[in-house]
C-alpha cells in the first residue's frame, strides 16, 4: 500500500507544476484557456490512469480478496451452523432414545420386582403350608405314639390292679388280652 501512495503523490504534486509551466499563474488555473483546459484534461487522464494501475487496481483488488474471505468465512460459519444444528439433533435424538430405554428399563425391572416378591410370597406361602403340614404330620405321629404308649401304662396298670384284684388267677398275658380289646372298644365309641 505504500508503493502506491508515491505514485498518487507525485502526479498530484505535479499538477500544479504542469499548470504553472504553461505559463500562468494561479489565475490561470482559474481561466478558461484552450491549452490550459488540453493540458488540464490530458493531465487529468494521465492521474486517471496512474490511478488506475496503481491505485484503484490494488485497492479493488484487495477488497474482492477481503469480500471473499468474508463470503468464505460467513459460508463455513453457516455450514458450521447448519452442522451445529444437526449434531443438536442427533444429541437430541439419542437423549430422547436414552431416556426411553431408561424409562423402559427402570418399568421392566420394577416389573421383574413385582414378580420377584409375588413369588417368594408364593414360595414362603408354599413353604409354610408345607412346615404347617409338617407339623401337624409330626404332631398326629406324635399324638399316635403318646395314645399307643399311654394305652400301654394304663393296660399295665389295669392288669397289676387286675391281678391284685383277683390274686393273680389269670396270667397276665390273659390280663393284658381283655384290657387292649375294652380299650379299642372305647376307642370306636370315641
Amino acid at each position: 500500500m505504500r508503493e502506491l501512495k508515491i505514485p498518487v503523490i507525485l502526479a498530484l504534486a505535479s499538477l500544479p507544476a504542469v499548470t504553472m509551466a504553461s505559463g500562468g499563474g494561479l489565475g490561470d488555473l482559474i481561466s478558461i484557456a484552450p491549452g490550459s483546459m488540453l493540458w488540464t484534461l490530458l493531465t487529468f487522464f494521465i492521474l486517471l490512469l496512474v490511478l488506475w494501475k496503481f491505485a484503484w487496481g490494488p485497492i479493488l483488488s484487495g477488497l474482492e480478496a477481503r469480500e471473499d474471505k468474508i463470503r468464505t468465512a460467513i459460508e463455513q460459519a453457516q455450514r458450521d451452523r447448519e452442522e451445529a444444528a444437526k449434531n443438536l439433533r442427533e444429541y437430541e435424538d439419542k437423549l430422547k432414545t436414552a431416556t426411553t430405554e431408561i424409562s423402559e428399563r427402570l418399568s421392566n425391572a420394577d416389573k421383574e420386582a413385582i414378580d420377584r416378591i409375588e413369588r417368594a410370597k408364593e414360595d414362603a406361602k408354599a413353604e409354610g403350608v408345607k412346615l404347617v403340614e409338617k407339623a401337624r404330620a409330626e404332631i398326629e405321629a406324635e399324638k399316635t405314639k403318646i395314645k399307643a404308649e399311654l394305652r400301654q401304662e394304663v393296660a399295665d396298670i389295669a392288669s397289676s390292679i387286675a391281678a391284685k384284684a383277683i390274686s393273680e388267677s389269670f396270667e397276665r398275658e390273659d390280663h393284658m388280652r381283655i384290657i387292649k380289646k375294652k380299650l379299642d372298644m372305647l376307642e370306636n365309641e370315641s
